[in-house]
């Protein structure tokens, strides 16, 4: 059994991948939260084996069974435990591992600290079907975070160092009888100021500790991350300004979300690097324990050629987990009147001194067509707009990706005879976007994501024709 103990809730997960079952205890969260478990089941079916020919063969349905916990939608107060019956299993493809570790794999070190007593089957403890029971765990804390307007989303920024199209390596992989691994980037929107602490009380330790632990991981940096090592400080400070409703924003998020281990305000973003799966069918050099001789193996059974893929919910679980946990615990410290968000604003060399006084006020528009920043004088409406300009230069690349993205889900859905337009889930992100929105922009803003979905819907219908 392996834990995370939080301030306010711990989470038990228990079982191997070829065992009976795997589950999960979940203590800590009070009693009369409303859990929908359908939406729960969706989730959980983002992480499930054999969805795609880009995923492992083995096909798992992943049906949490509540033991305690939940009643009738509820939680009661109790110790949530759920657990997931294995169903699809061949452990015939392991028998030899008790002898042979696995390059990459987790058997020598298993093997050395419980003394060969270990379950090697599948990767026991140490496989990625003990993510089944994180996400459920985190599938139940995304709703609580969702419920206070809090967004935990992840997507793959590149696979194998493809960010354009990183689907088409996982198929160059399995032509090689090979794997790959990649990066995703996580994003949480809508945590208010004053959540985590100093030192060993920081978001970024406690979201670390709780990413590391999905099999796979092997980076995590936040924000500009290494990057910021090569940045000089005027160019890693992300600036402050008030914003015409009088809330504090940033020009820039190099420090992602996160300073001095507390949130700022601004969406925590941050990256995860995933290695390549380790099982690979093709011939690689190990060692066999009672000889101590060397030899040579050759993995079979049914394995991911790419993690990437299936690591997403995973993240976001982790990721939910810690920010329950934290919220459970602790009262964000910002005043009332002061909200940060993150805004990222290029400003030319030439302008970057008007365009930071042009920021730092509140705006009035003149009927002559002048602005007027109060203390900071009269400022033309061309300055404003080149500063339009600018965050229309950062839109366009993000819009891209979103469409990169779409493209993927265009060919799972082509596999699957899903429908390209899934109404409910527009439906739940229109809500979404209602509750995060300004009062008087709501309606704006439902009309632009509506015009981006409808854009995206057209993208995935072509992608798939042209195919």
């Amino acid at each position: 059994m392996s834990v995370l103990r939080g301030e306010k809730l711990t989470l038990s997960i228990f079982g191997t991948s070829h065992g009976t079952s795997i589950g999960m205890i979940l203590d800590g969260l009070p009693p009369g939260i409303r859990i929908d478990e359908e939406a729960l089941a969706t989730f959980m079916t983002r992480r499930a084996p054999g969805q795609s020919n880009l995923s492992t063969a083995r096909k798992e349905p992943d049906h949490p069974e509540f033991i305690s916990g939940i009643k009738d939608g509820m939680t009661t107060g109790e110790q949530i435990k759920a657990i997931i019956y294995n169903t699809d299993v061949k452990s015939s493809d392991y028998s030899a591992l008790a002898r042979t570790p696995r390059p990459g794999h987790a058997d020598y070190t298993a093997h050395v600290k419980y003394k060969g007593h270990e379950d090697s089957r599948g990767g026991g403890a140490f496989s990625g079907r003990m993510t089944a029971p994180l996400c459920i765990a985190g599938g139940i804390c995304k709703q609580i975070l969702e419920s206070e307007g809090i967004a935990v989303s992840a997507s793959i920024h590149d696979i194998h160092g493809n960010s354009s199209e990183p689907l088409s390596e996982i198929v160059k992989a399995q032509a090689l009888r090979d794997s790959v691994g990649g990066t995703v980037i996580c994003t949480v929107s809508g945590l208010a100021a004053g959540y985590g602490g100093p030192l060993f009380e920081g978001l970024e330790g406690r979201l670390s500790q709780a990413i590391f632990g999905i099999p796979a991981v092997k980076g995590i940096e936040f924000g500009a991350g290494f990057g910021a090592a090569e940045m000089y400080g005027s160019e890693n400070n992300d600036e402050f300004y008030y914003d015409a409703e009088g809330n504090v924003r940033t020009r820039t998020n190099n420090c992602g979300g996160i300073l001095g281990g507390i949130s700022d305000g601004m969406d925590i973003e941050f990256r995860v690097a995933i290695k390549p799966t380790p099982s690979i069918a093709r011939v690689q050099r190990t060692i066999i324990y009672d000889s101590r001789e060397e030899t040579e193996i050759e993995v079979h059974g049914r394995h991911d050629p790419c993690i990437v893929p299936r690591a997403l919910p995973c993240i976001e679980a982790a990721t939910a987990i810690v920010l329950v946990d934290v919220m459970l615990s602790q009262q964000p410290m910002e005043s009332a009147d002061i909200k940060l968000e993150y805004v990222q604003i290029e400003n030319s060399d030439k302008d970057a001194s008007t365009a930071g006084q042009a920021a730092s006020t509140a705006p009035d528009e003149q009927p002559d067509g002048m602005l007027n920043n109060g203390d900071s004088g009269v400022q033309h409406i061309s300055d404003c707009r080149s500063e339009i300009d600018a965050i229309d230069s950062q839109l366009l690349p993000l819009i891209e990706q979103r469409l990169r993205v779409a493209e993927a889900v265009a060919i799972y859905k082509q596999e699957h005879n899903l429908e390209i337009v899934d109404q409910p889930r527009e439906d739940s992100l229109f809500s979404k976007l209602q509750s995060r929105s300004s009062r008087d922009l709501a309606d704006l803003n439902k009309d632009i994501f509506k015009a981006i979905i409808n854009a995206s819907c057209k993208h995935q219908k072509d992608f798939i024709t042209r195919k």
